[in-house]
């Protein structure tokens, strides 16, 4: 799913001041046991309230406690731990980008400008769903999902969807591969939605229309397979942006 973003759900997922910030917030530590302790409260509620019929009032309110207390405990120090978390997320995507901390807020301000789409492999809007979400700007790439992924999107060397992936087990499968000039870093979707994973590809290409985005093809004479041949793909993709 690729989409344009109007202004009001630009202001919904940059409502603190950063779009990067609230993608960062959909995962941490503090989550799990946040989770948790509103999982034992109403737990230990409602054992008090079965109970207090055949233990009495004080030994109902005990095992409440005995669940209750313990789940206040987890509830307050994931609510620390994602906020202390959260802090971090300027320095989080300056360090898994190799950008600085402005270049970070540079991404940042142009998500606002025209021009910019979101994208993800399934169609759910929901907030979670927002912050598990790609863009593209005119300058700069997220991919969809919960790591801080931040690339310039003329640094993608190939982009494309496949029905031939070789797999460990010797059999093919469909797949969405993307990687970078770096040669290190790379996306790879196990079994995407085919629409979905076109639809990124084309969006992708509009931005950037040096990338490949076909598993093989052929340039002077020599056929490429861009999934094998992917150091090989990377030298060329850098000549020819050096030729101009």
């Amino acid at each position: 799913m690729v989409f344009v973003p109007d202004d009001k759900l630009k202001g919904k997922m940059a409502k603190n001041g950063s779009v990067l910030q609230y993608m960062y917030s959909v995962s941490g530590a503090g989550k799990g046991l946040i989770a948790m302790g509103a999982m034992l409260i109403p737990i230990g509620v409602g054992l008090a309230a079965a109970l207090s019929g055949t233990l009495g009032t004080q030994s109902a309110v005990l095992v409440a406690a005995a669940l209750g207390g313990p789940g206040i405990l987890l509830l307050i120090l994931g609510v620390l731990l994602q906020q202390k978390r959260e802090k971090g997320w300027l320095q989080a995507y300056a360090k898994t980008s190799g950008f600085s901390e402005q270049e970070v807020l540079q991404a940042d301000q142009e998500f606002r400008q025209p021009g910019t789409v979101l994208f993800s492999f399934d169609k759910g809007k929901d907030t979670n769903s927002l912050k598990k979400m790609g863009f593209i700007t005119s300058t700069y790439i997220r991919f969809p999902g919960t790591a801080p992924f931040l690339r310039h999107v003329n640094d993608i060397v190939a982009c494309f969807y496949t029905k031939k992936y070789l797999c460990r087990d010797g059999g093919y499968d469909r797949a969405f591969v993307a990687y970078f000039t770096d040669g290190e870093n790379g996306v790879l979707m196990d079994s995407p939605p085919e629409k979905a994973s076109l639809e990124i590809v084309e969006a992708i290409e509009a931005r950037n229309p040096m990338v490949i985005t076909s598993h093989h093809f052929t340039y002077e004479g020599k056929t490429y397979d861009a999934v094998r041949d992917a150091d090989e793909v990377v030298a060329l993709h850098k000549r020819l942006r050096a030729e101009g």
